[in-house]
């Protein structure tokens, strides 16, 4: 039992020094969840939003979604509570501006999508998403979009 508890403290006590939080000015806005940000240090780094997919750029709605997240917070200082490092070596984060969380401001305001594959378990993502659709947010004015990860396989056939 005594091993256990040990096993259990030293697994958490890492989950916490990897929980990390990064500050920067945004540079570049790529699409709707995509940012580039010079931190304090001066290094650049690319930062994918947690949880959430918002459609490309040449998807329908793809620049409407980009204005809106330029208009939110480009060329402002952001912070980012990092979750993640994906397969392209980018940050992946929940970034907040002024308080604000932008990840879930997108998905509120119908702009991005709730990514529930990555983010199963975020109720909050989840309602906010419900909400968007039933009052024809962004969107979800179309009857039936096509996700970003329906669209992105479709073009790689």
């Amino acid at each position: 039992m005594r091993k256990l508890l040990v096993l259990i403290l030293s697994l958490f006590m890492m989950a916490l020094s990897f929980a990390t939080t990064i500050k920067g000015k945004v540079i570049k806005v790529a699409d709707g969840d995509t940012i580039t940000i010079i931190e304090e240090n001066g290094d650049k780094t690319r930062v994918r939003f947690y949880g959430i997919d918002a459609p490309e750029k040449k998807q329908e709605y793809g620049i409407k979604s980009l204005d809106v997240l330029k208009k939110l917070i480009d060329k402002k200082e952001v912070d980012i509570d990092v979750k993640d490092k994906d397969q392209y070596g980018r940050i992946v984060g929940i970034v907040y501006y002024d308080g604000m969380n932008i990840n879930l401001h997108m998905i509120e305001t119908g702009n991005a999508w709730w990514y529930k594959q990555y983010s199963k378990y975020n109720v909050e993502f989840e309602v906010a998403e419900k909400k968007a659709k039933l009052e024809k947010l962004g969107l979800w004015k179309e009857s039936n979009p096509t996700p970003p990860w329906i669209y992105r396989k479709d073009k790689r056939k």
